[in-house]
């Protein structure tokens, strides 16, 4: 592996095979810092996986990382053998394991969000049929961690581990809205460098959102994810880690109106996010 990341042969003489501790050189960031290739590889697998895959092919595993598939393959072993993925014999593919599971709780649990946060989501989602959420980045999405609604609420099949994009949806922007200009700048230049010519318009859109949140205190998306549902969000920052959590209510048009969302809703998870923010600091 050169020192970009890339396979190539080995050199005359030595054999291929797990490098020895300390020789693999490390790339960097631009500030200096290491940056070990393989490590982000690695871990570009385990992102591959989303909440309704059961399995997955190193082929498929490969096109969502972006790896070779004699990468995808190697990784993918390893990954395995340290218990994060399974292999399935029967099918051929792979399913995340139980193992991966523990981060997510051990985060949740580190900061305590989860436990103060359920209440609210329950009581906020027993009064109609829609859902509520607790939300965190995860790259240019945004990944569902707590879910609530009622059984007979329709929510475009969104579940636990969902993504939905971080510039057309109430979460994401919500989560924009409570980010540092640094942050917001870094998001938005991996969104330009994803859309190419069609980013200036969702910018556009994007800017128009973010300052409408700032008059009311929460985002809105407005049949601008998907035409229909309706959204509205709010979020805050763990007063330890820093971390930003979004709490978001959504569900069909039809039932979260604009003026629903707006004269009811909002001011009930501005509320309920401001309670949590005082508990979570209390914590700390």
């Amino acid at each position: 592996m050169d020192e970009h990341g890339n396979d190539r042969p080995a050199p005359e003489g030595r054999k291929r095979g797990r490098p020895r501790q300390g020789t693999e050189e490390p790339l960097a960031f631009s500030d200096g810092r290491p940056f070990v290739n393989a490590l982000a590889r690695g871990l570009s697998i385990l992102r591959s996986f989303r909440a309704e895959d059961r399995v997955l092919g190193t082929q498929e595993i490969a096109r969502r990382a972006g790896l070779p598939k004699a990468t995808a393959s190697r990784l993918a072993q390893t990954l395995t053998e340290l218990g994060y993925l399974r292999f399935v014999p029967e099918v051929g593919k792979y399913a995340l394991s139980s193992e991966v599971l523990t981060l997510g709780y051990a985060t949740l649990g580190r900061s305590g969000i989860a436990e103060i946060a359920r209440p609210f989501l329950d009581e906020l989602a027993s009064s109609g049929e829609f859902a509520s959420a607790l939300s965190v980045r995860d790259g240019l999405d945004m990944m569902f961690v707590e879910l609530v609604r009622r059984p007979q609420a329709i929510m475009l099949n969104l579940q636990m581990g969902s993504r939905v994009p971080i510039h057309l949806t109430a979460p994401g922007r919500a989560w924009l809205m409570a980010a540092s200009a640094d942050e917001r700048k870094a998001v938005f230049d991996a969104l330009a460098a994803r859309h190419g010519t069609a980013w200036p318009a969702q910018r556009t859109a994007v800017d128009a959102a973010l300052a409408r949140a700032a008059q009311c205190g929460y985002a809105a998306s407005i049949g601008e994810w998907r035409p229909e549902h309706n959204a509205i969000a709010t979020g805050l920052r763990d007063p330890v880690t820093q971390d930003i959590y979004v709490f978001s209510i959504g569900g069909l048009a039809s039932i979260l109106t604009r003026a629903r969302l707006e004269q009811e809703l909002g001011p009930r998870i501005l509320m309920a996010a401001q309670t949590i923010a005082s508990r979570l600091r209390g914590l700390a």
